[in-house]
């Protein structure tokens, strides 16, 4: 479920990445074990073209966008938002999903909404083993939008 009214920008950006198929076959390659799963590298993320070198670094080719900070949501377990650099007005095609309430990222990520079904299946993504990034990760096959 998205939520334009917090985050018109980032909730517009991810509409257009799942309607023009770019998130279809990215990987979740930055899993951390039972708190949060992360994808959505369009440039160097992909399972059939993955660059362990660079993933994390790719851009979409549409620019970055403004983070759209919300203190009211809560990043509770089911949460989605963008991943961004170090840095605030960073946010381009990455997305995770908290796996737990992580209260800190109140105020902090560009919240996009929140997973209504599923979770039992998005705890089971595969979790590195003795890497920052997963090897050989699980991928989102097809993205699609169910209302648009």
């Amino acid at each position: 479920e998205l939520n334009p009214n917090i985050s018109p920008n980032a909730v517009n950006r991810f509409k257009k990445l799942i309607n023009e198929g770019s998130y279809n076959g990215s990987a979740f390659y930055r899993v951390i074990g039972n708190t949060l799963i992360q994808a959505g590298d369009i440039e160097y993320g992909n399972v059939s073209n993955l660059n362990y070198s660079k993933i994390g670094t790719g851009k979409t080719g549409l620019g970055t966008i403004k983070s759209e900070l919300n203190g009211n949501f809560l990043f509770n377990a089911g949460s989605v938002a963008f991943a961004r650099k170090d840095k605030f007005d960073t946010e381009d095609s990455e997305f995770f999903i908290t796996l737990i309430d992580i209260p800190i990222y109140q105020g902090e990520y560009t919240p996009i909404g929140k997973v209504i079904a599923g979770m039992d299946s998005l705890k089971k993504v595969k979790v590195g083993n003795k890497s920052t990034y997963v090897l050989k990760p699980d991928y989102i096959k097809s993205l699609k939008m169910l209302i648009n």
